[in-house]
């Protein structure tokens, strides 16, 4: 088994979605990192990865909008895929076990709020 873990931004809303009678909470997540080349130019590099969340987020789901850091820990799919220009391009995909905040405003005790994700009963019924 693949396991991933990310820290970074959610670039959409995270919408509850239903999949063979299963809810789940459905976004990605940009985590970009910041390295320096050969002429000591600075290079910038996102990687886009899309989560699959179990149940309904529980008390999560409404903090889980665009812009907000989050980590996620869960069990990672790669698909690769023909782009509209015809390029190959490799997805990187989560089913997500765990969801933190990572920024959480005005809780006032800077501690982020985590969830564990609910199982499916059946992994091969999995979208990713």
């Amino acid at each position: 088994m693949l396991q991933i873990e990310v820290i970074g931004n959610i670039g959409n809303d995270a919408e509850i979605k239903d999949f063979s009678g299963k809810k789940y909470v459905a976004f990605n997540v940009a985590h970009s990192e910041r390295r320096k080349d050969a002429n000591g130019t600075t290079v910038e590099s996102t990687t886009w990865v899309s989560v699959l969340w179990y149940g309904d987020g529980g008390g999560l789901t409404p903090h889980l909008k665009r812009g907000a850091k989050v980590f996620v820990r869960g069990r990672m799919a790669l698909k690769q895929y023909q782009d509209k220009n015809g390029h190959w391009q490799t997805a990187v995909n989560c089913n997500a076990s765990e969801i933190q905040l990572c920024d959480i405003k005005g809780n006032g005790n800077g501690n982020a709020a985590a969830a564990p994700a609910a199982q499916p009963e059946n992994a091969d019924g999995m979208p990713f």
